[in-house]
């Protein structure tokens, strides 16, 4: 089965999401890279995966924070400034959105082996 074009423009927008992570990416520079206008990238992305292209990018960047804070012991704000967020205060902010507790907490109960509350 072959994929559709806007499967495939999404697959290019998702692809270079994910080389791209660490940058400040805007909307604009995703659509550019799948080809799309932003409007039409953003309304097919969204049919595609359920999510805005932000909402898919921001959901990467706080999977792979914990990633980053489970594996390699670096700074909070180390990792804000790795994954492209503007300042360590909004880094934690999403965080704190997307998973119910602050970075610190998450490590904490990583460590004792338990789930954020």
């Amino acid at each position: 089965m072959h994929a559709t074009p806007a499967a495939r423009a999404v697959e290019r927008g998702v692809d270079y999401i994910e080389a791209n992570l660490s940058e400040p990416l805007q909307l604009s520079a995703i659509a550019e890279a799948a080809c799309m206008s932003r409007f039409h990238f953003a309304r097919m992305f969204r049919e595609q995966t359920g999510l805005s292209p932000m909402e898919y990018l921001r959901m990467r960047r706080i999977e792979r924070a914990r990633q980053l804070l489970r594996a390699d012991g670096q700074r909070i704000g180390q990792i804000a400034s790795e994954l492209g967020f503007y300042d360590q205060s909004h880094f934690v902010r999403w965080f704190r959105r997307s998973l119910g507790c602050t970075p610190s907490a998450y490590l904490q109960d990583a460590r004792a082996d338990r789930p954020c509350q």
